[in-house]
């Protein structure tokens, strides 16, 4: 006699399932990435661009926060 395909045999554990999607999502990254010629350059000058605006626009950034520095009489504790 046959199992029919509702048979507890034919079920698959849920790890499993989730297993093959994950290898299926990242054989899709891949194709992808190999597909066409990325623009690497391009993408590494936007990179580097916000890195350096982030890098001048810092003090707005960190304005609000509470700074010590050694001269602060901070470095060795308030003890």
């Amino acid at each position: 006699m046959r199992e029919g395909p509702n048979s507890p045999v034919q079920v698959r554990h849920p790890l499993e399932v989730l297993e093959d999607i994950e290898e299926e999502a990242s054989r899709s990254t891949e194709q992808l990435l190999y597909a066409a010629p990325a623009p690497w350059a391009e993408l590494l000058t936007q990179y580097v661009d916000t890195l350096n605006e982030l890098v001048a626009h810092k003090d707005e950034f960190t304005s609000s926060a509470e700074t010590h520095t050694l001269d602060e009489g901070h470095a060795g504790g308030c003890g």
